[in-house]
């Protein structure tokens, strides 16, 4: 005979209620990443990674995807970073955080393609997995993208989004992702946040508060550092986040079409201690050289051009900010010698405080650059070493041309963007050339 239903154990629901919240606030301009379909897509960022594929093959000499899972699920998705997702508050009183994903799926991260693709022909963008649509908002805003190779190298994807990081940041971040020896042992997989929940959308802007407290060294700071912002910008701001879920998609694939034509990207491996002899001959910097470069290999009939490049301004005192950074303009003439240009920039840069206050740079603009070191050894995926890192610039959907550099173990790898009726491979080999004095030999 029964004696009623069985009693419930509590332990775990209480655990739950006991762990402490975490949240990471976003900054107010990062919320422009996430404000509409458009912007969500465009930042979302794909970066590409050529990889030795024997150590990821089976005994059938196809890679081994569990293997892969297990490495993907050690070394990324057990980092806090990449278990986060994002929640907005309770009637926008602050910006989105960065939460806790509690239903955290491995499978909702990782795409293994069933072709075999030649890395001679082929687009790069759909072997980074950009082609893979809107992530979604309710899970952690990454992917990985792995497909074979016919040479034998595995091409490894990932995909992330710009609003959990930018360029400084997201090298750090992609740091993490490799092991330093091939032979190192792979940490457990685990949960980062097994001790921590993720708080509600009312719980947010208590949570809000109590952290920026905490960083005011006192009354009077903290009264001069809320009153910063304009109290009606910040209003304008609650009205905004209640409004998105009306706007998010407003103009649909019609909008989508207009701000983000199609765009395809080529690359070039350089050596990095050769072109920085050439920068420094020029009275420059590597940066100068390849915005320079990037300048002189305009095909456009405007002559006179400017392009953006980003000023970093983290500082150890502000680690809670993941974008730290500010976009200047520098303007060129595209018919000059690349000494003149890289000179002309050089000078450019030295007056950024007066261009980042809103001194005029004339031109047409056409796009961006920027230039991020990375590692100076050696880096391994799964066992295989990474043999080249292809950068994709996080440029806005209508640039005309936009250059992204990665120094990684003693090479430069400089990847660009375009409009499809842009010459991509012979653009971005005028920028080899440009750069090195040398001839292009071609996608490497």
């Amino acid at each position: 005979m029964s004696s009623g239903p069985a009693p419930v154990d509590t332990t775990a629901l209480n655990g739950a209620q006991h762990r402490p919240p975490h949240a990471e606030f976003m900054q107010i301009w990062e919320e422009g990443y996430v404000s509409n379909h458009v912007s969500f897509e465009n930042m979302q960022l794909p970066g590409l990674f050529i990889v030795d594929g024997a150590p990821l093959r089976g005994e059938n000499q196809r890679i081994d995807r569990s293997k892969i899972r297990e490495y993907v699920d050690s070394m990324m998705a057990s980092s806090p970073h990449f278990r986060l997702r994002l929640q907005r508050s309770a009637l926008g009183l602050t910006p989105p955080a960065w939460v806790p994903d509690s239903a955290f799926d491995l499978s909702r991260h990782i795409v293994f393609a069933d072709e075999i693709v030649d890395i001679g022909t082929a687009d790069l963008r759909r072997l980074a997995g950009a082609y893979g649509g809107l992530m979604s908002l309710r899970h952690p805003l990454w992917r990985v993208h792995v497909t074979e190779l016919a040479n034998g190298d595995v091409a490894v994807g990932v995909v992330m989004h710009h609003a959990s990081m930018d360029g400084m940041s997201g090298m750090k971040l992609f740091g993490s992702m490799f092991q330093k020896k091939a032979d190192d042992a792979l940490p457990s997989p685990r949960d980062p946040f097994a001790s921590e929940r993720a708080p509600s959308a009312w719980q947010l802007p208590r949570l809000a508060f109590q952290q920026w407290r905490q960083r005011q060294v006192s009354l009077a700071a903290a009264w001069k550092d809320y009153w910063s912002f304009p109290f009606i910008r910040r209003a304008r701001r609650v009205v905004a986040r209640n409004l998105l879920p009306l706007r998010f998609g407003m103009g649909g694939e019609k909008a989508r079409a207009k701000m983000l034509p199609p765009v395809h990207s080529d690359y070039r491996q350089l050596d990095a201690a050769a072109v920085g002899r050439r920068a420094r001959g020029f009275g420059g910097s590597l940066s100068d050289l390849q915005v320079g470069a990037v300048i002189g290999s305009w095909d456009g009939e405007e002559r006179i051009v400017r392009l953006r490049f980003p000023v970093s301004f983290h500082s150890n005192d502000r680690p809670h900010i993941r974008n730290h950074v500010r976009d200047m303009e520098v303007a060129g003439d595209a018919d000059a010698d690349i000494a003149d240009i890289v000179a002309s920039v050089s000078a450019q840069v030295a007056r950024r405080e007066a261009i980042l206050a809103g001194e005029p740079v004339p031109g047409l603009p056409i796009g961006y650059s920027t230039l991020l070191p990375w590692l100076s050894r050696p880096a391994f995926f799964c066992g295989g070493e990474l043999r080249a890192m292809i950068p994709f610039p996080a440029s806005l959907g209508r640039d005309q041309l936009a250059a992204a550099g990665i120094i990684y173990n003693g090479s430069l790898f400089v990847g660009a963007n375009m409009p499809i009726y842009r010459d991509a491979n012979a653009i971005v080999g005028r920028i080899y050339e440009l750069m090195t004095g040398m001839p292009d030999p071609g996608r490497p």
